[in-house]
């Protein structure tokens, strides 16, 4: 049986595979690369049909404020999960904005199975600079991952995957080593402590397959920052050794190095289903030489065949440099990059015991998210507090760019006028080597008598209100002793009131117990109180015990468990922080345990000296899966609570083991 779609008036589309049949709801949909473009950056759109048997008559729509520079490029695929089939056939051009404005592109139409359909309409805003998501055909000398477009006369996209054929006699390992493989690029591969450096994890194919990832890098000893939504399939065609491959971007992040020394970037595993078809002839056919010619021959015997393989990033090395101390400014405090400095007040002018702010603005490219508050030296008479952070970050650029603001909230006492000294900040910049310090002007705050009302009530109102400020104003600046208070306060209950039980339970064992059972009976009260009770409030979930051995004094050992945030996340449906939680948890526990400085302590080095405290090859199986869990999990947009459970149990298993 052959199927052949017929000719629109601007482009045809590629048949459907012979035979089989789609189960999956057919879908027409709009895919766009990005929402944002810049004037001279260009814009690839697809239109997309999913699980029909047959498509006809597939129109693209105008492209109002666009001119089309590549395609029609035509495209095809299927999966296939438990049996069941499913296949997409798209069509692809890559577009070029005339005019700055946003556009609203209509969707396709087309006849599928039979039935008029419309794909989604799409809106794009053009801007008269770049957007930092596209290749901009003028920025190519600035920006290191600048992709060239393709050459809108080359063949077309979907010829990469001519090497899904698998003629008689062919090694097929060896067609997949050549035509499928994952690596890792990063824009430096030397830098200083607090330079971001860019870490692209790529999968290249010429072949048809679906691909999972497995076994995400842990990054640890950097702060990441990703540029790539990872549930996006952000894709591309790049040329290898000539050969046409199409790249989809897995993971592209800024990574900032938190310590000097050699850091391995852990390796990122792939699992890949590659289709093969494998075709004979009853006849031949003369003169065409198409790849589908197999589809559109009534004689032709086709069939599938799959091949599983894991693919592995090659492990790479960064080396960190440490900032120099030569220079080195006393109020340094980490900030790498290149910034200015601005400050202002919200009003100069204040009641005294009013409430006034400080607002201090850090502008510029480098680690802005990790950069601390600048110190401000209060004069006397203005009480202030903690500052409060907001950052506007664009993590799209190389480094990130944007502002980060701290906003100080000080109340001054009494009326008269407050010089607020310069403020200074210090940072280093990595393209010259150096330091640079950054001062602010001296801020002067004129601060008036305090309001007062003139009736009795409301003066009693307004001194109660006072006094109520006065007090907040007290709590907030010992916040951490009060707690601190109330903590040892509950703990000096807890500890008197299990000394009291202890107390009677001796006083009931004198009453008619003879001295050979005391033992015994003590042995039992032991057995019969669990170590550790699992106050988490979870079903299926049992608390961690950290105390072992005999108990050689009547005081309670008060066990501290490390998965008490864990619980509480897992509790609040919080799945992205649980994951990240446990993770964090496992880090700190073995940290704590093993004999590691911090530059040293990486997975590698860390089941080493677990293997010399005498783990086994399973509880490091078991570390090593739970680790991998929390990484996928925290990239993975569906959750299971049972796995989450799962995960909280063997990190229960190894703190435990600790």
């Amino acid at each position: 049986m052959k199927r052949v779609l017929r000719l629109s008036s601007v482009v045809h589309m590629i048949v459907l595979l012979a035979g089989i049949n789609a189960y999956a709801q057919v879908k027409f949909t709009t895919v766009t690369g990005s929402k944002e473009v810049g004037r001279n950056e260009y814009l690839r759109i697809n239109f997309i049909v999913e699980n029909a048997t047959t498509v006809d008559h597939l129109t693209p729509p105008s492209f109002p404020g666009f001119r089309v520079v590549g395609g029609p490029n035509q495209s095809s695929g299927m999966t296939v999960v438990n049996g069941n089939v499913s296949q997409y056939e798209g069509l692809s051009f890559v577009l070029q904005p005339v005019r700055t404005g946003k556009f609203t592109i209509q969707g396709a139409s087309a006849s599928i199975d039979g039935h008029l359909m419309h794909s989604n309409p799409v809106s794009i805003t053009v801007n008269a600079t770049g957007s930092g998501s596209a290749g901009n055909s003028s920025g190519a000398g600035s920006n290191p991952f600048f992709q060239p477009l393709p050459d809108p006369f080359a063949p077309a996209p979907e010829e990469a995957d001519k090497d899904y054929l698998l003629k008689p006699g062919e090694n097929v390992r060896e067609k997949i080593h050549k035509n499928l493989f994952v690596k890792v690029e990063i824009n430096k591969s030397t830098c200083y402590v607090g330079e971001p450096v860019v870490a692209t994890y790529k999968l290249y194919s010429r072949l048809r397959s679906e691909s999972r990832v497995t076994k995400r890098p842990s990054l640890n000893g950097f702060s990441v920052y990703d540029m790539v939504d990872p549930n996006n399939d952000v894709s591309s065609v790049e040329k290898v050794n000539g050969k046409t491959f199409t790249v989809h971007i897995i993971r592209k992040s800024q990574l900032i190095p938190l310590q000097a020394g050699s850091i391995d970037l852990d390796p990122m595993e792939v699992e890949n289903t590659v289709h093969f078809l494998k075709g004979s002839r009853k006849s031949q056919r003369s003169g065409r030489g198409d790849i589908f010619d197999p589809f559109e021959d009534d004689d032709a015997v086709t069939n599938w065949e799959d091949e599983n393989v894991t693919l592995e990033t090659k492990p790479v090395t960064i080396t960190v440099k440490p900032l120099p101390e030569t220079g080195k400014p006393a109020d340094f405090t980490g900030a790498v990059g290149r910034f200015t400095l601005q400050a202002s007040l919200g009003n100069k002018n204040v009641a005294a015991r009013g409430e006034a702010s400080l607002r201090v603005t850090i502008q510029g490219s480098g680690n802005l998210p990790i950069i601390n508050a600048p110190d401000v030296k209060w004069p006397g008479g203005l009480e202030a507090f903690d500052p409060v952070a907001k950052e506007e970050v664009d993590r799209t650029t190389i480094p990130m760019s944007g502002s980060k603001t701290f906003q100080y909230v000080f109340n001054p006492n009494a009326p008269g006028s407050y010089n607020i000294p310069s403020i200074d900040f210090s940072y280093f910049d990595p393209a010259s080597g150096t330091y640079h310090t950054l001062h602010t002007d001296t801020l002067t705050c004129k601060v008036g008598p305090a309001i007062k009302n003139s009736s009795p009530s409301s003066s009693a109102a307004s001194n109660v209100s006072s006094d109520e400020g006065a007090a907040g104003v007290f709590i907030h600046k010992h916040l951490e002793w009060i707690f601190a208070i109330l903590i040892l306060s509950a703990l000096a209950i807890y500890l008197w009131r299990q000394g009291l039980r202890v107390h009677k339970g001796e006083e009931a064992g004198k009453e008619g117990a003879s001295p050979e059972r005391d033992g015994e009976k003590a042995e039992k009260a032991a057995q019969a109180e669990p170590a550790n009770t699992d106050r988490s409030g979870l079903p299926g979930l049992s608390g961690q015990s950290f105390v072992s051995g005999p108990v050689l004094s009547t005081a309670p050992v008060v066990a501290v468990d490390p998965l008490s945030h864990a619980r509480i996340l897992f509790a609040e449906i919080n799945y992205k922080g649980f994951y990240h939680e446990i993770n964090r948890a496992l880090w700190k526990a073995i940290g704590d345990k093993v004999d590691l400085p911090a530059s040293s302590l990486n997975k590698s080095n860390m089941i080493k000296k677990l293997e010399q405290r005498g783990w086994d090859n399973a509880s490091i199986l078991m570390l090593e899966n739970t680790f991998s869990e929390c990484e996928i999990n925290i990239y993975t947009p569906v959750y299971d609570t049972y796995n989450m459970q799962q995960v909280l149990r063997q990190a229960e298993l190894l703190i435990g083991k600790l």
